[in-house]
C-alpha cells in the first residue's frame, strides 16, 4: 500500500495485488477502443489463468485502477514459446543485455542508515536488547569476521565459526541481518542458523533449507548457499532442443552423478506421450524431470477440486501433463520452481500433476520417483478430494456416468503446478508444531494447516503410539465402530503424511521450561506449540478384588477407579486402534480359531456389537462368544434407537451368543497371577458370574490415558477429569493447545454438561487449526477483541455426530444425528420421538430399516440405518440438516402412503441432485439470490410507501394553506 497524487494533485491510497478471477469483469472495462485497435479482442480470463503474473492496481475503494500481466514468453502467434529466444536474437539487438552485479562497500559511517533497515526487518532480540551490536560487529571486522554494505539494496554482517567438512571449507553464520545472497569471496558455502520462530526473510529463499529430524535438539533451522550459484543452466529436451537460463544453481559433484537414459526403465509401458528434460551444468547432468500426457484428466476433475486453482474450460486437454520423475541434486532444490515453469515452457502444457502414493501401494502403481518431495511440494499445491455420488448404476442404466469417472482407482494425493503458481511464492513457517495423539482432531488439525495453499509448514510433527494410521491398508479389520473421518482410502487422498514427520512413541512427560516431551521410546521432541490431542482411550479394566467366596452383588460394591498395575496377561486385548486390532486378529488366527475355549467380550458401548460380529465372521461359533455387559452409566447408551439395539441383541440370541447383563470383573484366574487367563470372574445383581476364558477382549474402562494424565499432572496443566481448557483451545500454558473429548471447559464457563466429547471430533480438530492458522497466515487480518460476555460464551459446532459399523447378523449401521448431551430422561424422550414423528420405513429385524427425524423446521436432525446391503455412506451423510422439500417433498409423499422403502427412495434420478459435493455451495447461491430479490422488493414497496405517504401530506398541507377565494 503506498500514497500517490493524480495528474489533478489530488492524493490517493493504492493498493497492488494479485489478480483474481473476479477482478476480470472491471479489467476487461479498463481496455480502450485504441489498445482494442492494436491488440485486438483480449480474452482476461485466459489472460489471468495462463500469465505467469498477473496483478491489480486498487484503490482504497477496491475499484480497479489498473492491470498487468506478464508471461514467460511472447503472446499470441507471433513465435513459437519454445523458440522465442532465437526470435529475439535474430531481429532485436539483444547484446546489450547484461546480469545486475553488486559493489560492495565496507564503511562504519553506514551505522545510522542501516539501523533502521534492521529495526524493520528484524525482531531478534540480540538486536532489540543490544542496540550497539551493529556498530560492534561492523568495528569487529576482521579476516574471519565481515561486514558488507550495499548502497541502497542491503546489508550483510557475519560472524564466522571455521569448520571442516568433508574437505570443504564453510563458516556458520550466527548474525546475519538480510537482504541479497552475497558470499565471502574465498569461501565455497554460507551456512546460516535462525531461530524456529524466526520468520523467513528474503534472503533465505536463495538458500537450502536443511530438514532436520523431529527429535532433532539443534533447536535451529539451518540455509546453506553455495558460491557457485550464479551459473548457468543447459535445459535439453527430448528433441534435443537447448534453451539458456539463467537460473541461479551450483557446480556439479563429480561422486554424484546418474544415468538420465535409466529413467527409461521407470516408464509405464502403456504411458502416453512422454518428454523428458535434463538440466545441465558444465555438460554434468544435475537433474531430470519427465513428463506424460495426463490421460485420467476428467477423473482427476471429477474426483479433485482442481477447479479452486484454475479454470477448467481454459485450458486444452493436452495442456495437462502429470509429473513421473523429478530428480535434482540437492545443491540445485531451491531452484524446483524455475525449473517447473521452463518445463511448462517447453512442453507446451499449462498444469503439471503430482499423485502421491500411499507406502502400502506396489511400485507398479505408485511408478514414480521425485527427489526431494518436500521441495516439489513447496512448487505445488495440494487439492483436495472431492466427496463422490455413491450411483445406482444399475437403476440408472443409460443415464449412469462414465465407467472411466465412477471406475475405482488406487487412491492418492494430488498436486498441482500450474503457469501462475511458479510466481507465486509460499509463507514458510518454521516454528515447531508437534501433535500428539493420531485421533480424528489430531488429524483434522494436520489436514487443515496441510492444505493452506499459501503456507509451509516444515516442521509438523505427529506423535503416535503406533505411528501413522495410513501407513496401511487396513480397511476392513473389524472390531472397533467407525465414525467415517478417515479411513484408510481418505487419508491416502490428502496429503498429510507428506508434510509431516512422524514419532512412534507414546508420552511420558512435558517440559514446560525447556519446551519439549519426553516419549516412550526415549527421545526428545522439542515444541513451540504443543497440540494435544490424545482422546479418550479404553484402558485395562481393575478387578474389584472382591472375595466370592461369600455372596456378593453390585450393590454392595463401593465405587472405585482403582488403575490395574499388574502384568497384563499374554491374551487380554484392550482394542483402541487399528493397530491393537491388527495384532488381536492374527493372535486369534493363530492361537483360538481351531480350539475350543470361550471368548469374553467385556464392555457397553457399540464397540461390543461390532467386535461380536468380527468375531462371529472369523468363524468362531456364536457358543463359544460370552458378551459380558457391565452397567450402563447414566445417559451413556450404545444406541439411541431402541430398534436397532433390539435387532442386534436377537441376532446375536439366533448365534447362540451368551449375553451377560450388569457384571462387573471381580477377579482374574481366581486372583492368582498368570501369564494368560483360564477364567474371569464377575458380580452381578444376583449369583456371582464365574466363566472359562481362553480370550479376554477389553472394551471397558474408558478414559484418560494413565501415562498421558502422569504427563499433564506433573507439568502442572490443570486437571479437572479432563485436561482444562477455555473456548480458544488453550490450557494454563500459552504454548500448549488442546482439543477433542481428552478436554473439558474450565468451570468458569458453567457448562460442565458441554465438552467436545460431544460434537464432530473433525470439526474440533479444524476449529483448532483455525485458531492456529491466525497466529501464522499474514492473509487473515486480526480479530477485533470481544466484548467481556463474550469470553464466558463456549463454542458450538454444527456438523453431525457419525457412527457406524457392521453388527452381530451382518447389519450394516449408520447413525448421524446432531450435537446433543445425552441423559437419561433425554434419552426416553429420543427414543419415543424417533418411532412417533421420525419418518421410517421397513423394519431393523428384515435388514431394511431406515428412519430419518426432522426437527420443527423440517430439517433433517438425525437418521438411523440398519441394512443387510453395504450402505452408500457418502451419499446418507449429505441429508443431514436438508429439508424435507429438497428431497422431493418427503414429508408429504410420505404422510401419502407414496414412500414405503426410503433405500429405494433415495436412489431415484431426483434424489442423486442432493447428494451432490457442490450442491450446498448452490443451495447458498439460491438463497443469496432470494435475499437480494426480496431485499429489492421490500426496498422498492417501501420507497412506494414513503412517496405515498409525502404525496398525502403534501395535499394535506396545500389544502390547509390554500388562501380563500374572494
Amino acid at each position: 500500500m503506498l500514497a500517490t497524487a493524480s495528474d489533478g494533485g489530488r492524493e490517493e491510497t493504492v493498493t497492488v495485488r494479485r489478480s483474481e478471477s473476479a477482478d476480470a469483469q472491471e479489467i476487461h472495462g479498463l481496455v480502450s477502443p485504441s489498445a482494442r485497435a492494436v491488440f485486438g479482442r483480449v480474452n482476461v480470463i485466459q489472460l489471468l489463468e495462463k500469465a505467469n503474473l498477473a496483478v491489480t492496481l486498487t484503490n482504497e475503494k477496491g475499484d480497479i485502477l489498473a492491470h498487468a500481466s506478464f508471461f514467460d514468453h511472447p503472446v499470441g502467434d507471433l513465435v513459437d514459446q519454445t523458440q522465442w529466444e532465437a526470435f529475439l536474437q535474430q531481429h532485436f539487438s539483444a547484446g546489450q543485455c547484461k546480469l545486475l552485479r553488486l559493489c560492495l562497500c565496507f564503511r562504519v559511517e553506514d551505522h545510522d542508515d542501516l539501523l533502521p533497515l534492521l529495526d524493520e526487518q528484524t525482531n531478534l532480540p540480540s538486536v532489540v536488547d543490544r542496540p550497539f551490536l551493529l556498530a560492534s560487529l561492523i568495528e569487529a571486522e576482521d579476516e574471519e569476521h565481515h561486514a558488507a554494505v550495499c548502497e541502497g539494496i542491503a546489508f550483510m554482517a557475519e560472524q564466522l565459526l571455521w569448520v571442516e567438512h568433508v574437505g570443504v571449507p564453510v563458516f556458520l553464520s550466527t548474525y546475519v541481518y538480510v537482504c541479497c545472497p552475497c558470499v565471502c569471496q574465498d569461501q565455497d558455502l554460507c551456512v546460516i542458523t535462525v531461530p524456529s520462530l524466526c520468520p523467513e526473510f528474503p534472503l533465505l529463499q536463495n538458500f537450502i533449507r536443511v530438514p532436520s529430524g523431529p527429535t532433532s535438539s539443534l533447536g535451529r533451522e539451518l540455509y546453506v548457499f553455495h558460491r557457485d550459484g550464479l551459473r548457468s543452466v543447459i535445459l535439453l529436451t527430448e528433441q534435443g532442443l537447448q534453451v539458456k537460463c539463467t537460473l541461479l544453481v551450483f557446480s556439479s559433484v563429480e561422486s554424484w552423478k546418474f544415468d538420465v537414459f535409466l529413467f527409461g526403465l521407470l516408464a509405464p509401458q502403456d504411458a502416453g506421450a512422454l518428454q523428458a528434460f535434463v538440466a545441465l551444468v558444465d555438460a554434468a547432468v544435475v537433474g531430470v524431470v519427465i513428463i506424460r500426457d495426463e490421460q485420467d484428466i476428467e477423473y482427476i476433475r471429477a474426483h479433485y477440486n482442481i477447479e479452486n486453482f484454475i479454470y477448467f474450460s481454459h485450458h486444452r486437454y493436452d495442456e495437462h501433463a502429470q509429473i513421473l520423475h523429478f530428480v535434482l541434486k540437492p545443491s540445485f532444490l531451491h531452484f524446483s520452481k524455475h525449473l517447473f515453469k521452463e518445463v511448462l515452457r517447453l512442453a507446451h502444457k499449462s498444469c503439471l500433476y503430482l499423485r502421491i502414493y500411499p507406502p502400502y501401494h506396489s511400485q507398479e502403481v505408485s511408478n514414480s520417483c521425485v527427489h526431494h518431495l518436500d521441495y516439489v511440494l513447496n512448487c505445488a499445491v495440494p487439492v483436495r478430494p472431492r466427496r463422490q455420488i455413491i450411483y445406482p448404476l444399475e437403476e440408472l442404466g443409460i443415464n449412469a456416468p462414465s465407467r472411466r469417472l465412477t471406475e475405482d482407482q488406487a487412491p492418492f494425493a494430488l498436486s498441482l503446478v500450474s503457469r501462475k503458481l511458479t510466481m507465486e511464492t509460499k509463507v514458510t513457517i518454521n516454528a515447531r508444531i508437534v501433535v500428539v495423539g493420531a485421533s480424528d482432531t489430531g488429524l483434522a488439525f494436520l489436514e487443515m494447516l496441510c492444505f493452506c495453499p499459501h503456507l509451509r509448514f516444515n516442521n509438523l510433527t505427529l506423535i503416535s503410539t503406533h505411528g501413522f494410521p495410513g501407513d496401511c491398508d487396513l480397511e476392513d479389520i473389524g472390531f472397533l465402530s467407525t465414525s467415517h473421518a478417515y479411513g484408510s482410502r481418505d487419508l491416502a487422498q490428502i496429503p498429510v503424511r507428506s508434510f509431516i514427520g512422524v514419532v512412534t512413541g507414546k508420552l511420558l512427560g512435558i517440559r514446560r521450561k525447556s519446551k519439549y516431551i519426553l516419549l516412550s521410546s526415549g527421545e526428545k521432541v522439542l515444541y513451540d506449540h504443543l497440540i494435544l490431542c490424545t482422546g479418550l482411550q479404553y484402558r485395562v479394566p481393575c478387578p474389584t478384588g472382591v472375595d466370592l467366596s461369600q455372596p456378593v452383588t453390585n450393590s454392595q460394591l463401593h465405587s472405585t477407579h482403582s488403575r490395574y498395575t499388574g502384568p497384563v496377561p499374554s491374551n487380554l486385548f484392550t482394542l483402541n486402534d487399528l493397530h491393537d486390532c491388527t495384532a488381536a486378529r492374527r493372535w486369534l488366527c493363530a492361537n483360538f480359531l481351531e480350539l475350543e475355549e470361550n471368548a469374553i467380550v467385556y464392555g457397553n458401548n457399540i464397540d461390543v456389537y461390532t467386535t461380536v460380529e468380527t468375531l462371529l465372521s472369523l468363524g468362531i461359533r456364536g457358543s463359544r462368544i460370552n458378551l459380558v455387559l457391565p452397567p450402563p452409566e447414566p445417559g451413556v447408551c450404545s444406541f439411541t434407537d431402541s430398534s436397532v439395539e433390539k435387532a442386534a441383541v436377537m441376532a446375536m440370541e439366533n448365534a447362540k451368543v451368551r449375553i451377560h447383563r450388569n457384571c462387573v470383573l471381580a477377579q482374574f484366574n481366581n486372583g492368582k497371577q498368570a501369564d494368560a487367563l483360564t477364567s474371569a470372574s464377575f458380580t452381578t445383581d444376583a449369583e456371582p458370574l464365574h466363566l472359562q476364558c481362553g480370550v479376554f477382549i477389553n472394551l471397558s474402562n474408558k478414559g484418560v490415558d494413565y501415562d498421558a494424565f502422569n504427563s499433564f499432572n506433573k507439568s502442572f496443566l490443570a486437571f479437572d477429569g479432563r485436561l482444562v481448557i477455555n473456548s480458544s483451545f488453550n490450557t494454563s500454558d500459552s504454548s500448549i493447545w488442546a482439543a477433542g473429548p481428552v478436554t473439558k471447559f474450565s468451570r468458569s464457563y458453567y457448562t460442565d454438561e458441554w465438552t467436545h466429547a460431544n460434537f464432530n471430533s473433525k470439526e474440533v480438530g479444524g476449529g483448532l487449526a483455525s485458531t492456529l492458522l491466525a497466529l501464522f497466515d499474514p492473509t487473515v487480518e486480526p480479530a477485533e477483541a470481544p466484548p467481556p460476555e463474550a469470553n464466558r460464551l463456549i463454542p458450538l459446532y454444527k456438523q453431525a455426530k457419525i457412527e457406524g459399523g457392521t453388527l452381530p447378523g451382518g447389519y450394516h449401521y449408520l447413525h448421524v444425528s446432531k450435537p446433543v448431551k445425552l441423559t437419561s430422561s433425554l434419552l426416553v424422550l429420543l427414543r419415543v420421538n424417533l418411532q412417533d414423528t421420525g419418518v421410517v420405513t421397513g423394519r431393523a429385524e428384515g435388514g431394511n430399516y431406515f428412519c430419518l427425524h426432522l426437527d420443527c423446521y423440517e430439517l433433517v436432525e438425525e437418521l438411523t440405518c440398519l441394512s443387510l446391503k453395504p450402505l452408500p455412506v457418502s451419499n446418507y451423510l449429505s441429508l443431514y440438516m436438508k429439508h424435507q422439500q429438497l428431497l422431493g417433498q418427503l414429508l408429504s409423499r410420505y404422510h401419502q402412503g407414496l414412500i414405503c422403502d426410503l433405500y429405494s427412495f433415495f436412489t431415484q434420478s431426483c434424489c442423486l441432485a442432493v447428494f451432490h459435493d457442490r450442491f450446498s455451495d448452490f443451495e447458498q447461491e439460491l438463497q443469496q439470490i432470494t435475499r437480494l430479490k426480496v431485499g429489492a422488493l421490500l426496498l422498492t414497496s417501501y420507497i412506494a410507501l414513503v412517496y405515498a405517504r409525502q404525496e398525502a401530506e403534501l395535499c394535506r398541507f396545500a389544502c390547509t394553506v390554500q388562501p380563500a377565494v374572494h
